[in-house]
């Protein structure tokens, strides 16, 4: 009970006193106002009272003398004396006075300040017929105004007695049933003030004060209860208020510690706050731009066009909804300079569906991402070794041109070429030599083409041009042009000089209809009819060349493929894959290599037969092959390679066919095979090209308990946005980086980058082409876990290492 102080300070007698007080003043003040209201009625009336009684008095002495006089037969003086002297005490007169006969008759004795009253009357006496006249008579009686006087000082007494004991009476009754059990309220109440709040009012009486107390005791018990409630309520606030203190705090320590600028601003798009992050990327400082709208502070321009965008607060307050700005956004600082930003606006509202009271603005700094992205994408689109334009850059440009082709009105043409002695070269002087031809060749290629033309490198010492608004006889005079100028071009390497040749085929793209597929197929068939028709020339693509890409393309890949399948000429080579902490060390894990075995008997290389095969539609043969054989010889050296790894390399066309997957479970089933021993690795371009396919057939292999490898990361840009939909295990990053990190610090950046990501998304990394010491020490310090190459080990037949596992596993048995 929260006592009131200004009841408390007050003596504990006065309320007592006070009513008392006021009860005896009530109580006098009605005794005189009834006793002077009383008194004077009963004065008036009595004053009144005598003169009537006085009066009839008269009347009455007047009738007695009258019936005396006429019964007298005789009157004689001394008969009227005595009956004269019986009335007066009769009447308590004090004299009597009567005129008869003309004599007077007076008894009594009278007194200047007597009453009189005089009366007359006819008698007849006793036996006379005749009427006498009685003369005037006089009485005589107290005077008036002395029994007036009289009466008023009786009636004053009695009036006094009585006001007096009725006063004190009703003090006593008042005092005994108003002011005893209000006082006793008072001083409960008293009590209560001073925190004896379990105290109640008695209830005992059955008027209106006990009414009263019960009432009052209820309400004391709602108001106890309530503050219980109010003081849980308190201590609910004074903990909400510590809680909020340090979420505050935590808040503020946060945005002063986090890396992304913010900034809020009111619902008028007014700058409240900024965070040291936010005062360092948009060059303000907070008491410069506290409650200035955003749009002053914020300059946003779009990076390619240089023109302003919407800021996405004001967007934000408009619509009400989270927004962010579009890509390629620049924010232009007050000193002029540009930071490449990403920013998110979103409405702070003070409850949920309430009215927005802000904003949030956060904005992250891209301005070292968007330079990687850049670089990123430059490498992803060109050639490491000629940085010209690489296959998937010239397919998508190539696409465009298809789109846009129209029959005599924008036609394209494709240019196609293979260099007629790169191999010579290659195999003559290394594979450095055949770098340096390459690069020589498409510094050629760029003096001859076109701001309008794309020049690329398709894969080995294949290369392309795609002429832009040219048609195919414009673009075979340029084509024989350039073959003059490689004729006359000489490529010399220390003592050896070389005569360079290039075999070209030109496609017509005159029609959206066409297929990019199809257009690149037919410049290849094109490329091969002028090597067959003796190297070192131009051959336009016909409609009539059908025959001629039957017989000396798809024959001469298809049969060759299917007949090594049919012959099981193809083998399996292991390359190890070991951690870069300590390469003799760990468990081992293999990564399984095919090559073919020709008519003559010897070794093909895979990327002599694995682009024909992918362009044919043979892949998922071979994949079913490599898994067959493979499980195979795992299952029957189980015994050898318990605990191994193997990574088997798996095409985009394997993903696709509905089959496959069943073929691999089924695999496991038939061979008892363990899945935890299999990693399958898919490359980058592959898996984004594939995306829906990869993602089933990932998710249910790993299930499982299969692996999955994505290979050459890092030379398709896609894979940054796609990476997190496919839920692989390790992260290979492509070797074209790796080969030369020790000497390109881009290459290294890249590499790092790579690792990065792999690891932030709990994937391990493994770096393909680690050829040397050097190679293998940077990757230590950078952190990647697992690496490949020459500078590891190099691929040895999977016959052999699994003869040497047998062989070790009977030495351990036999203790030798």
């Amino acid at each position: 009970m929260i006592s009131d102080p200004h009841l408390s300070a007050r003596p504990d007698n006065d309320v007592q006193s006070s009513l008392s007080t006021k009860i005896s003043v009530i109580v006098f003040w009605f005794m005189i106002v009834a006793g002077m209201g009383i008194s004077f009625s009963l004065l008036h009336n009595s004053e009144a009272r005598i003169t009537t009684d006085y009066a009839g008095r008269a009347n009455g002495l007047a009738y007695d003398l009258e019936s005396f006089l006429h019964n007298q037969i005789v009157l004689s003086g001394e008969r009227i004396e005595q009956e004269l002297q019986g009335l007066i005490l009769q009447y308590r007169v004090e004299a009597i006075e009567i005129s008869l006969n003309g004599k007077s008759y007076l008894h009594g004795q009278r007194r200047p300040d007597q009453v009189l009253f005089a009366r007359s009357f006819d008698f007849h006496p006793s036996g006379d017929k005749s009427a006498h006249r009685a003369g005037m008579s006089y009485f005589s009686f107290t005077p008036l105004h002395e029994a007036v006087a009289q009466e008023r000082k009786q009636v004053l007494i009695y009036m006094g007695i009585v006001l007096l004991s009725f006063g004190l009476s009703l003090h006593w009754v008042l005092r005994r049933i108003l002011t005893q059990p209000f006082q006793r309220m008072v001083q409960t109440a008293k009590s209560i003030t001073h925190d004896e709040t379990a105290l109640r009012f008695p209830e005992d009486r059955t008027d209106e004060f006990g009414f009263l107390a019960r009432f009052i005791n209820k309400a004391l018990d709602f108001i106890t209860l309530k503050q219980g409630e109010l003081r849980e309520a308190l201590d609910k606030v004074r903990l909400s208020e510590a809680s909020l203190r340090a979420e505050k705090t935590l808040i503020e320590v946060t945005l002063h510690s986090i890396g992304d600028a913010v900034i809020t601003t009111d619902a008028a798009g007014n700058i409240q706050y900024l965070n040291p992050m936010a005062e360092k990327l948009t060059g303000w400082k907070i008491d410069s731009v506290r409650g200035k709208p955003v749009r002053q502070v914020m300059q946003l321009i779009d990076e390619e066009h240089r023109r302003p965008v919407e800021n996405p607060v004001e967007a934000c307050l408009r619509d009400g909804h989270v927004t962010g700005s579009v890509e390629h956004v620049v924010l232009v600082r007050p000193d002029g300079s540009e930071v490449d930003v990403v920013n998110t606006a979103a409405p702070i509202r003070s409850d949920e569906g309430g009215p927005l009271i802000g904003t949030v603005l956060v904005i992250h700094d891209v301005s070292r991402a968007q330079r990687m992205a850049k670089q990123l994408a430059h490498q992803a689109s060109h050639d490491d070794l000629t940085g010209l334009a690489n296959r998937r850059e010239f397919e998508r440009i190539l696409t465009k041109a298809v789109n846009s082709a129209d029959p005599g009105v924008n036609e394209h043409t494709l240019c196609y070429m293979d260099l007629d002695q790169f191999k010579i070269v290659n195999d003559t002087c290394g594979h450095i030599a055949g770098d340096e031809l390459l690069r020589q060749f498409a510094s050629i290629l760029r003096s001859r083409i076109r701001e309008t033309d794309t020049v690329a490198r398709l894969g080995g010492d294949e290369f392309g041009i795609l002429f832009q608004h040219c048609d195919v006889d414009v673009a075979k005079r340029i084509a024989e042009n350039l073959l003059q100028r490689v004729k006359e071009f000489r490529f010399v390497w220390k003592e050896y000089a070389f005569d360079v040749g290039v075999s070209i085929g030109l496609v017509s793209i005159s029609s959206s209809q066409q297929s990019v597929t199809d257009i690149m197929s037919a410049a290849d068939v094109a490329c091969y009819a002028a090597k067959e028709a003796g190297r070192h020339r131009v051959h336009v693509f016909r409609l009539d060349d059908d025959e001629l890409k039957q017989r000396h393309g798809e024959m001469r890949w298809v049969s060759r493929l299917n007949k090594a399948l049919e012959e099981d000429r193809f083998r399996l080579y292991c390359q190890r894959i070991a951690p870069v902490a300590d390469v003799n060390q760990g468990n081992p894990h293999y990564e399984l290599l095919i090559r073919l075995l020709d008519e003559e008997g010897k070794l093909v290389p895979p990327l002599a037969f694995i682009p024909a095969a992918e362009r044919y539609n043979l892949m998922t043969s071979i994949d079913r092959w490599v898994v067959r054989k493979a499980f195979e010889a795992f299952s029957a050296n189980a015994g050898s390679v318990s605990g191994w790894r193997f990574s088997i390399n798996l095409s985009g066309q394997s993903l696709c066919d509905e089959t496959f997957m069943k073929f691999v479970i089924d695999a496991f089933g038939q061979t008892g095979v363990s899945p935890e021993q299999i990693c399958f690795e898919i490359t980058e371009t592959t898996a984004v090209a594939n995306l829906t396919q990869a993602t089933r057939f990932i998710a249910v292999l790993k299930g499982m308990g299969c692996r999955f490898s994505l290979d050459d990361f890092g030379t398709g840009l896609s894979s940054f946005g796609y990476l997190q939909t496919l839920k692989v295990d390790y992260l290979k990053i492509d070797g074209s980086f790796v080969r030369d990190m020790t000497s390109n610090p881009v290459n290294r950046a890249v590499v790092e980058a790579a690792n990065q990501i792999g690891h932030a998304m709990g994937m391990q990394t493994i770096a393909e082409f680690v050829e040397n010491g050097e190679i293998l020490r940077v990757l230590g310090e950078i952190g990647v876990n697992y690496a490949q190459g020459y500078g590891v080990a190099k691929p040895a037949p999977m016959e052999e290492i699994f003869a040497a596992a047998n062989q070790a596993v009977q030495r351990r048995s036999t203790g030798t």
